[in-house]
């Protein structure tokens, strides 16, 4: 049992295992993850991806190295979204995947997300073996190099289960939609999807890009001013932002405003308790009240969970939900796949729009309003230990696991 390992220094976080490249995440640790990956998934194909960091790459090779080293045959889809890589985990039967990738992350950092059989990032006790693996430097011995093969931009049965998703199909032709990829690897999906289903894209910081010129990679409001100026010069229907590695979307309606995550993934959920009353939504504990208030009106069951998409995507699987989502622009549909997707998130805003015949503005002015101020405060690693310590202590029995 993953509770009877010995303690070892944590490595994984709440997305995967991210660093500064060069320093916390370098070619060592690449090769660690894909020896102890390879060890703990002994047979079967495990398929990698990456985002556009210059250091991707490198520590691509690294983690190839490391599974081919174990025996375990790896195919390289190259550049590819995560929830790209993770739909064809599941889809192609591979027994599991890694993404380098540091999501919103600035330039100089990088990362592993480990994605299991199913599809979904490997749960905690999986990355604690993974970490006592990595820490004790204890490989599965093979006599037999694995394979490697590469299939680099075949993501074609993901668009295309992506279009099936759409309802609305009529009129979207007359639909003007600016999509800024954030020089970000969302650049090889949405776009294509959009095209596909007949809209008129006007593409934004579309060119991969590991340095992010365009703008921060994070899809904040103000890292997205540019965008909402486009949308209002363009008189575009609709803006959609990404971040680094296509697993978030931000919204900017009509008139140039941003719009929280919160408020798209309350009036996805309204479209679908209308129509599925009683469904469960799963949501962090740091979402907006106007989650809640959608699930109490439409009579749906709201389901609470800690901080993270690992979490958000287990306890989906878990209680059998219908949607998840998260205040950062993390949409979750079950039906397509239980992760965060991005370029599924645009999905599911634009048929709001194609089914009310509605600007997206005027389909958030009827969800009810509620403030909330968040805050990131810089710390390092171990002040936040000590601090969370602390908080636990001075707060006993007045807060909960979640």
């Amino acid at each position: 049992m993953a509770s009877n390992l010995v303690k070892v220094p944590r490595l994984f976080g709440t997305n995967g295992i991210r660093g500064v490249a060069g320093k916390e995440i370098d070619s060592d640790l690449a090769f660690g993850v894909g020896s102890a990956l390879g060890t703990l998934f002994p047979k079967g194909r495990v398929l990698i991806g990456r985002d556009g960091r210059l250091s991707s790459p490198m520590l691509l090779e690294g983690v190839a190295a490391g599974l081919l080293a174990r025996g375990n045959d790896v195919e390289d889809r190259g550049l590819i979204t995560t929830p790209a890589l993770e739909f064809m985990v599941k889809n192609t039967g591979s027994s599991a995947g890694v993404m380098i990738t540091a999501s919103h992350n600035p330039p100089e950092y990088n990362g592993f997300k480990v994605v299991d059989s199913d599809g979904i990032e490997i749960p905690r006790s999986k990355e604690e073996k993974m970490e006592l693996l990595i820490h004790r430097d204890r490989w599965r011995a093979s006599c037999q190099p694995g394979r490697r093969v590469i299939r680099e931009g075949r993501v074609g049965p993901y668009i295309e289960k992506l279009a099936s998703q759409v309802l609305a199909r009529d009129g979207i032709g007359n639909l003007k939609i600016a999509v800024d990829t954030g020089n970000g690897v969302a650049a090889l999906t949405t776009p294509r999807l959009l095209r596909k289903l007949g809209a008129n894209v006007i593409a934004v910081n579309d060119a991969i890009d590991g340095e992010f010129p365009g703008r921060n990679s994070e899809p904040r409001p103000e890292n997205l001013g540019s965008l909402s100026k486009i949308v209002k010069e363009e008189k575009a229907d609709l803006g959609i932002a990404h971040d680094g590695d296509g697993d978030r979307a931000i919204f900017v309606d009509e008139t140039g405003a941003v719009q929280s995550g919160d408020r798209t993934l309350a009036l996805i959920e309204d479209e679908l308790l209308r129509n599925h009353p009683g469904a469960k939504i799963v949501t962090p504990i740091n979402t907006s009240m106007v989650v809640s208030e959608i699930a109490r009106k439409r009579k749906g069951k709201l389901v609470l969970t800690k901080v993270g998409s690992i979490e958000v995507s287990r306890t989906i699987l878990r209680v059998g939900a219908l949607l998840g989502g998260e205040e950062n622009g993390g949409v979750f549909y079950a039906p397509h796949h239980p992760v965060r997707d991005g370029t599924m998130a645009a999905v599911m805003v634009l048929n709001a729009v194609m089914r009310n015949r509605r600007p997206l503005s005027k389909l958030l002015d009827r969800l009810p309003k509620f403030h909330m101020i968040k805050e990131k405060i810089p710390c390092k690693e171990r002040a936040k230990e000590r601090a969370i310590k602390a908080l636990k202590t001075k707060l006993k029995g007045r807060i909960s696991n979640t």
